[in-house]
């Protein structure tokens, strides 16, 4: 009885991590901190050795996990449809909401000094560099949003966008959907899980297994190595992300002036999302990815 209680655990945690990782600005590493498996999540795929001998854990987790992406994105896809400046200037606020406990993850064992400006400026401008050229469509991070078959190369532009936002993934603190809006496939992806197009989710399934498995001892490494360094440019990339994910209409008129009131409705949602796990969550995060 204890066992499927454990598994039933798992099965919803990873709901909530899928649901997570589909919204922008929520981490889905912070929610498994909060309910008590970011360990041993990380520590079951930190080798091939240790996947195997947690395939249970691991297949219950995942099932629970797609589970959650494909209801939430069903969801979040309509919205975008519907209204489109109000749900992505939401996003920006919970993006926004997100900044204080990364700073505060990131100076949990040491202050912030002004070498950390470094990293932060370089990583805010690069973002808002590669926006203002796919912007001016000198460079497209983009990708098609209507795939009716396989395309090689499109395949590997989707495991790649899926390898590097599954990386972000696992981070408390950093939103793996906010990466993947910051390389212009977010719309894409949900827009393919509504619809099961499996052109378009089994490369991105693939990447984001890889991304997982090979990208999680990397970033635990530089992360241990330089924990301010590190977090300096995670809080840059998320600043400058705030000019990279403006939505299209965004200006002076009525639909950005309620845009500005779900921006604040997504900056308290974020706070209050951090506060779940209450003060002590916040602390933990910090301790379990070092």
């Amino acid at each position: 009885m204890k066992n499927i209680a454990q598994y039933i655990k798992y099965f919803l945690c990873g709901i909530v991590f899928g649901t997570a990782n589909v919204i922008p600005g929520v981490s889905g590493g912070t929610m498994l901190v909060i309910f008590g498996i970011f360990d041993k999540l990380t520590e079951s795929i930190s080798g091939i050795k240790k996947i195997i001998k947690n395939i249970p854990f691991l297949l219950t987790f995942g099932i629970g996990a797609g589970a959650g992406i494909l209801v939430s994105a069903k969801v979040i896809s309509s919205l975008f449809e519907m209204f489109g400046v109000q749900t992505n200037m939401f996003f920006i606020g919970l993006i926004l909401g997100g900044v204080p406990l990364i700073y505060k993850i990131g100076t949990a064992e040491k202050k912030a000094k002004p070498l950390c400006a470094l990293p932060f400026i370089i990583a805010m401008i690069a973002v808002i560099g590669l926006s203002v050229l796919d912007k001016l469509e000198i460079f497209s991070l983009g990708v098609e949003n209507q795939v009716t078959g396989f395309d090689f190369v499109f395949s590997l532009k989707i495991m790649g966008c899926a390898a590097l936002a599954a990386v972000t993934m696992i981070i408390p603190g950093i939103s793996g959907s906010f990466i993947m809006m910051l390389l212009g496939v977010y719309e894409t992806i949900i827009g393919a899980v509504k619809d099961l197009n499996l052109w378009v989710i089994i490369p991105f399934a693939i990447g984001a297994v890889i991304g997982i498995i090979v990208g999680a001892k990397l970033i635990s490494m530089l992360i241990n190595k330089n924990r301010l360094m590190v977090y300096s440019a995670l809080m840059g990339l998320v600043v400058g992300s705030v000019y990279a994910i403006l939505p299209d209409g965004f200006g002076f008129n009525l639909t950005t002036g309620y845009g500005f009131v779900c921006l604040i409705f997504g900056v308290i949602a974020s706070v209050l999302i951090e506060r779940i796990g209450s003060t002590d969550g916040a602390d933990s995060t910090a301790k379990s990815d070092s």
